[in-house]
């Protein structure tokens, strides 16, 4: 090659660098910096985007040119320079972008409803329908809770005054849960005082005991309540045994107080859920699981058979309760006795003995009388305005905890006792119960008990027997028959029930009615009666 060649050829060369540098360079396409400052034209020969046919052009080798390897990194040099390198302003303006975008999002998240995994009432009504309940959709707005009014509150804000309803140591009722009418309808069917304000009472009734029941009733064999009989017992306690030999946990105590065993809590809870404890606990037993459940944890507490509290255990209840309050599980777990036990005892510590002085009867019957209002029907008979109340109402089911702690000095329990001797003298008729009354009454009361034909003291009706000694609550006809038996059948205690009842009834009752033929009182013949006034009962409030 010639001299002039060569210059020709650098010439050229330059020609076309200028060309390209024109190009990249028009308004259009103005030239780009990096990072740094430098320009990027002057850093990469090739910075022109291709098309995907003019990309598709350089990637396929020209006729008569083999691929080698000088081709290859040439088009690798042209696809490096494709990349186009990002501004600061660039990186700037994308990042105001991305906060704009997460501050929509958020924006849409609040404004859009829940999603499906975020969904608390979705997944309420799902639960529910599970344990077929149909739970009420909560509000979003808080608003202040209405009480669900009942019948029995609708009638005594009839006739009850104004401090009797708005009384500030009164607890509303709890809400009662929406069931399936189905359900419902067969739930009470077995268990007719059944109160649906508990989920796990619902769930409970719905999986251990509905199954049962159904079997029972085709079966023939009554539901039972009240305290358990032999036979119920010594079933409980070959489920227990059985349970226990089935999952190989060593000793009842730990089945029912896993707590108390740490190393052992998870263990014991997963093979009692592996299992279905409760199931293999209620087989054989025409009860409702929690009473059952109830029953066993008694049964099977070692820590309910250690006898009287000492001086040093009363001190110890005493500091224990100063220190956690009303917290009995932490006393139990500290002092080595039941629930039941340390709360029952600290409850007499606590409280007055001997007589009842004026103050504590008066507070008594002014928390009884509000109570008794909530049970009682407005109106009277011949005009009298005076509130009626039925008679089983005057002595089932009161709130005794709640009257305790209105009175203060006295437990639950005595002013248990004592109202039921209040009512004895304020609902009997016919004057005192001595002399030939009295005779009579036992007479009946052998005679009623034989007729009823039961095993147990626990299947007496005694709501059926209050007219035996001129309508009497039934705790006063329990004490009687006590009475007779422990004053005239020898050797009682190892007795069954039945062979109390036939010796009662083939050498007590003969005696009796001797005795009733020398007596020549003439009585006043007993009024039975099933409903009160309450000014009859609370004649001074």
């Amino acid at each position: 090659m010639t001299e002039t060649e060569t210059v020709f050829n650098k010439k050229s060369k330059n020609n076309k660098k200028k060309q390209l540098l024109e190009e990249v360079s028009e308004p259009g396409n103005p030239p780009k910096t990096t990072s740094t400052g430098v320009d990027s034209h002057k850093k990469h020969k090739h910075k022109k985007k291709k098309t995907r046919s003019e990309k598709d052009d350089c990637s396929r080798p020209a006729e008569g040119q083999c691929d080698t390897r000088e081709g290859q990194n040439k088009k690798k040099r042209k696809h490096d320079a494709e990349n186009v390198s990002v501004t600061q302003e660039g990186a700037d303006s994308a990042a105001a972008q991305e906060r704009d975008v997460k501050k929509k999002k958020k924006k849409r998240r609040i404004e859009e409803p829940d999603r499906p995994g975020q969904n608390t009432e979705a997944e309420a009504a799902l639960a529910a329908v599970q344990t077929n309940l149909q739970p009420v959709p909560p509000k979003r707005v808080k608003r202040k809770a209405k009480v669900r009014k009942t019948h029995t509150q609708a009638a005594a804000d009839t006739h009850s005054p104004t401090d009797a309803r708005l009384r500030p140591d009164d607890v509303p009722e709890p809400p009662v849960l929406y069931v399936d009418d189905a359900i419902r309808q067969e739930i009470l069917e077995f268990l007719p005082n059944f109160t649906f304000s508990n989920v796990a009472m619902v769930q409970g009734a719905i999986k251990y005991d509905l199954p049962r029941f159904k079997v029972y009733k085709m079966q023939g064999i009554p539901l039972r309540t009240g305290r358990f009989t032999a036979a119920e017992n010594k079933q409980l306690r070959q489920n227990v045994k059985d349970f226990l030999d089935v999952s190989g946990i060593d000793s009842e105590f730990k089945l029912f107080r896993p707590t108390r065993f740490p190393d052992e809590t998870g263990t014991i809870r997963r093979l009692k859920r592996k299992l279905n404890f409760l199931r293999c606990l209620c087989a054989g037993i025409p009860r409702s699981w929690d009473n059952i459940l109830n029953r066993a944890r008694r049964m099977c507490n070692r820590e309910n058979y250690k006898g009287r509290f000492t001086e040093d255990e009363n001190e110890h209840l005493k500091e224990m309760y100063t220190l956690h309050g009303s917290n009995w599980t932490t006393i139990s777990d500290k002092m080595g006795r039941s629930c039941e036990a340390v709360k029952k005892r600290f409850n007499m510590l606590c409280e007055n003995h001997g007589a009842w002085s004026e103050a504590e009867l008066k507070a008594l019957l002014t928390c009884v009388h509000q109570q008794l209002l909530k049970r009682a029907e407005p109106g009277g008979v011949g005009g009298d305005k005076s509130a009626v109340i039925q008679k089983m109402d005057l002595y089932k089911k009161l709130p005794w905890m709640r009257v305790a702690k209105h009175v203060k000095t006295r437990s639950f329990s005595s002013c248990r006792v004592k109202w039921m001797t209040y009512l004895q003298g304020k609902m009997k008729t016919g004057g005192k119960i001595n002399g030939r009354k009295s005779i009579e009454g036992r007479i009946l009361l052998i005679k009623s008990i034989n007729e009823m034909a039961v095993e147990e003291s626990s299947d007496i009706v005694w709501d059926d027997l209050t007219h035996l000694f001129g309508n009497t609550p039934p705790a006063y006809l329990q004490m009687r028959f006590h009475h007779l038996k422990v004053t005239n059948v020898p050797d009682w205690i190892r007795k069954s029930f039945c062979d109390i009842i036939d010796f009662l009834y083939e050498n007590t009752l003969p005696k009796l009615e001797e005795d009733l033929k020398g007596c020549e009182d003439a009585e006043e013949p007993a009024e039975q009666r099933q409903s009160y006034k309450l000014s009859e009962i609370f004649p001074d409030l």
